[in-house]
């Protein structure tokens, strides 16, 4: 437990230089990224956050990167029926830990469109968790075999999030707080989707 505490020094060093215009925000991402492999050992850190998309939220993963690879901004997405059996598991734990992500029931929704196509096949996620809302999500996977999270693995993520949503709710960060969110509660179906199937 008491290495997980050691992140928050460099996580403040990370928001103070960002804050103070030393470093762009994807280079502040690409920081936190590496504070995330070398706490969590995965294959890939990707980062994720809600976006407004005609009448939904989206969930879009903004930034991501491979273990030795570059830092990637291109855009993936997940529509809310791919999403939202996923997200009212995250919400009861503020994680989600898959060891065989392919085999999850709650994230066959995403199996074609994100899994498969990115070969993941374990996962671990910490939602940011702000005044009661869900804003996105830090997610580590695993593309080279099926992983056991253990349980400092969970504790040492959460931590990471924790401490990251702590120092962004404490700065001026007009980018943050005009980021659209979700309310810590279960997502129901569309009830228009079982209309359209009938």
């Amino acid at each position: 437990m008491v290495r997980e505490l050691d992140d928050g020094p460099r996580l403040q060093q990370i928001t103070s230089v960002l804050f103070a215009g030393g470093m762009s925000r994807d280079e502040a991402r690409a920081a936190v990224m590496d504070v995330v492999f070398e706490r969590i050992g995965c294959s890939r850190v990707s980062f994720w956050k809600f976006e407004r998309t005609e009448d939904e939220l989206s969930l879009l993963c903004f930034a991501s990167r491979t273990v030795g690879g570059p830092f990637e901004t291109g855009a993936r997405r997940l529509c809310e029926s791919e999403y939202r059996d996923y997200f009212n598991a995250l919400i009861e734990r503020g994680t989600y830990v898959s060891a065989d992500a392919m085999a999850d029931p709650a994230l066959q929704p995403m199996r074609d469109s994100y899994l498969l196509a990115n070969n993941v096949l374990s996962m671990l996620d910490a939602a940011f968790l702000l005044n009661g809302r869900a804003y996105g999500m830090i997610c580590c996977e695993e593309t080279r075999s099926l992983r056991a999270w253990s349980a400092s693995d969970v504790g040492a993520l959460r931590a990471i999030v924790t401490r990251m949503a702590i120092l962004l709710s404490g700065a001026d960060d007009p980018v943050l707080w005009a980021t659209p969110s979700l309310p810590l509660h279960r997502l129901r179906p569309d009830p228009s989707a079982a209309r359209r199937t009938v």
